[in-house]
């Protein structure tokens, strides 16, 4: 029996539910109820994967919405993983993305692949930050 999930841009997630999420990364499993909700009200694109009344899966996307898009924060809960529901969030986001000049993401090295078979491309030019974590 296959599972039906929803794919949706506007369903609103509390953050209490997108931070059980976020506590499966590596990245971003610091991040308070406080933080993710005003992450949350500053977002311009957010999607999230729902199994009935559960999340299961988010990523957003900061952009100008014209030339430039970073997608950042892709998670699939670890019960619901190789289900193909990243490739289908990955999809999704892309379809909306179409008319954007460049989208880029981070990844860890061992998803190169994964987001490879989504047509990105690793780059040859440097990326800088500056990491400046923040208490709330």
């Amino acid at each position: 029996m296959t599972e039906t999930y929803t794919y949706s841009f506007t369903e609103p997630i509390n953050p209490e539910q997108l931070q059980y999420l976020l506590q499966q990364t590596g990245w971003a499993k610091n991040r308070s109820p406080l933080q993710l909700q005003q992450m949350l009200d500053r977002s311009q694109l957010t999607l999230c994967v729902w199994h009935d009344d559960k999340p299961i899966g988010f990523a957003r996307v900061v952009t100008d919405d014209i030339y430039r898009a970073w997608i950042e924060d892709v998670v699939v809960d670890e019960a619901y993983r190789k289900q193909g529901i990243g490739s289908k969030m990955l999809d999704k986001l892309l379809k909306r993305l179409e008319h954007i000049e460049v989208v880029s993401l981070n990844c860890d090295h061992e998803l190169i692949p994964f987001y490879g078979r989504h047509g990105f491309k690793s780059e040859t030019n440097a990326c800088m930050s500056i990491y400046q974590p923040k208490a709330l």
